[in-house]
């Protein structure tokens, strides 16, 4: 799958209300998918030009210019949030979640294809 269609599996989660979300196992596993499955084009992205793993990597990438100090916080916090097993908690930061992704993923994208 691409970048758009993980996207569209969070954007249509964000849809739902929250109870509808903690009763729909499927859409919680895809929803928890999507995120791993997004987080990891930014780490294939981010190691094409800085070394690192997960937080290092995101870390990595500030240092060198590539994306903003605050956003490379988000993404740490995305990171933690995601292997907190908490789906309420992931329902309650799926806006914010899709944003920081989608800048750092275009940010990168944009970096490395104008270089």
């Amino acid at each position: 799958m691409s970048f758009r269609e993980h996207y569209s599996v969070l954007e249509r989660a964000s849809k739902t209300t929250l109870e509808d979300f903690m009763r729909d196992e499927r859409l919680r596993n895809d929803t928890r998918r999507a995120i791993g499955e997004l987080l990891n084009e930014l780490y294939l992205l981010g190691s094409r030009v800085v070394d690192g793993n997960d937080e290092d990597l995101i870390w990595n990438l500030a240092k060198s210019g590539f994306i903003q100090a605050p956003l490379a916080q988000e993404l740490v916090d995305i990171i933690t949030l995601y292997r907190s097993g908490s789906d309420e908690l992931i329902y309650a930061s799926l806006v914010r979640i899709m944003e920081d992704i989608e800048e750092a993923y275009h940010t990168l994208k944009a970096r490395l294809e104008g270089s």
